[in-house]
């Protein structure tokens, strides 16, 4: 009768450490889909929500992590506008209908053309541009 011995110190470091194999292919994917968002993400040539133009972009990052469950890793940006709002958001998913409003004693007006709008005005929301969700596809394309 043959009698098995488990090393478990060195099972933990192949399955569940950062550094032991699952953990560093981990790490790629988690760049590939990163490296897949950056360059399927919208960029104005203007900036948006008082950003310079690839702010969401250039904020794009993925993290080797591990946590209760096992590793894990987070892929995507922590872009927000300057008063916290996570404007990624409304790229990936479309946006309603919405007021505007100026948050001094002056009127909204475009920055290229100084045209003046008021001290509110009528969104009329935005279409959708999926780039997160669509990035999971570099790694479907492997399998």
């Amino acid at each position: 009768m043959a009698r098995m011995v488990w090393n478990k110190a060195e099972l933990a470091r192949l399955l569940d450490s950062q550094s032991g194999p699952v953990g560093r292919d981990l790490a790629v994917k988690g760049e590939r889909v990163a490296a897949e968002q950056k360059r399927l993400a919208p960029v104005s040539p203007d900036g948006s929500h008082g950003r310079p133009p690839g702010y969401m972009r250039d904020h794009i990052h993925s993290e080797l992590g591990r946590d209760a469950a096992g590793l894990h890793v987070d892929v995507g940006t922590d872009a927000t506008t300057p008063d916290g709002h996570p404007y990624p958001l409304d790229v990936e998913f479309p946006t309603r209908p919405h007021k505007i409003r100026s948050k001094g004693n002056y009127p909204l007006r475009d920055p290229k053309s100084g045209r003046v709008f008021g001290y509110e005005v009528d969104h009329p929301g935005t279409e959708a541009q999926p780039f997160l969700r669509p990035s999971l596809d570099v790694l479907r394309r492997e399998v």
